[in-house]
Formats: structure tokens, sequence, C-alpha cells
């Protein structure tokens, strides 16, 4: 498990490009209770975050079924964007019945490396239409025991329960543990 409370030291200000939470003027627009749970990270935390996201093998087949690989136990998928507020609301529905905490920190990766976001599970439902828009992204938190992937044609796909296998647990375990010492200036605690 990543100590999320330390990577989030490494952050940056507010980038002055557009991000998967949207252009600078959105985010400076964003209460400042918002604000403080939306944390842009710096390029060693960011490359980081790739790589263990990579080594942690949480997305192992094609964009459309990101989950093919037998990584989780449970699948579930939900498909039903439209403009309306209706749709809206159903959307922020099912992600709350994911049953994740609104304060649990969860990483939002987007697929082309831009600016990867630390932030909490309440600003995942509040900026759902930011975030699920256009390219594909993963969000997972530090226990990797859950993922959710949107794939851009309007699909979010969750998987949970983390299938637990003793030798590609192994090889994993050694993987980030590499990564670890070659991200030494990190600091991380354990």
């Amino acid at each position: 498990m990543i100590d999320l409370v330390h990577i989030r030291e490494h952050s940056i200000p507010i980038p002055e490009t557009y991000t998967i939470f949207g252009s600078p003027n959105d985010v400076k627009s964003y209460s400042p209770e918002h604000r403080d749970q939306i944390v842009f990270l710096d390029k060693a935390a960011s490359t980081f975050i790739y790589e263990y996201a990579a080594a942690a093998r949480l997305v192992t087949g094609e964009p459309w079924q990101p989950f093919s690989g037998a990584t989780f136990k449970f699948i579930e998928e939900y498909s039903q964007f439209g403009d309306d507020p209706e749709s809206a609301e159903n959307i922020k529905k099912w992600l709350f019945n994911r049953g994740i905490a609104f304060r649990n920190w969860v990483f939002i990766l987007p697929t082309f490396n831009d600016y990867p976001v630390c932030a909490t599970w309440k600003m995942v439902i509040k900026y759902w239409n930011k975030l699920f828009f256009s390219d594909d992204l993963t969000i997972f938190d530090g226990s990797l025991n859950w993922s959710l992937f949107y794939y851009h044609e309007d699909r979010l796909i969750f998987g949970r329960d983390n299938i637990y296998d003793p030798s590609a647990e192994n090889t994993r375990m050694a993987e980030l543990d590499e990564l670890k010492r070659k991200f030494h200036q990190l600091n991380f605690p354990y």
C-alpha cells in the first residue's frame, strides 16, 4: 500500500493548462475546501505513480475491457451517460454506491500522462463531468483492491476485490520495492 499522505506532499500549483479538472480558471473557481482535496503531483511523484500503476497491473486488457486479465473478482459497468439532470444524478448515485468513503484519497491517472492527480473520492463524484469527458483514465487508491476505469466511449468499468496470486504478488512486490528504490527522493516511510 502506498502512503498517500506522503505522496501528496509532492504537489505543484494548479497547472496553467487544461487538466482533467478543467481549465485553470475552472479549478480556481472551485471552493477552497474542494481545491484542498485536489492535488496535482510534481514530476517525480507523477512518474512514480504511473510506473506504480503499471507494476500493480490494475489495467490488464484493452481500454474497452481493462480488467480482462483476471485482476478483480467482480466487474461492474455503467454506460447510461446522458445530457439531462436525471442522468447526471444516476452517475453520481452509481459512483456513490461503489462503497468508497468520501474522504478516501485516490489517484486519478489520465491516459496521456498529463498531470496525474491525488483527490478525495468526494471530488471524483462532485466533478465526474469534468473527469469522464473525452480521454480514458484510471482511478484507484493505495489499497489496490479496486480500480475504476473510464473508457472514452462513455463507459465506466469498476473492478473490486483484487485476486491474490502468491507468485504474481511476489513479482509485483519486487517491482514495487524497486520503484521505491528508484524514486528514493520521495522518501517513502516503509
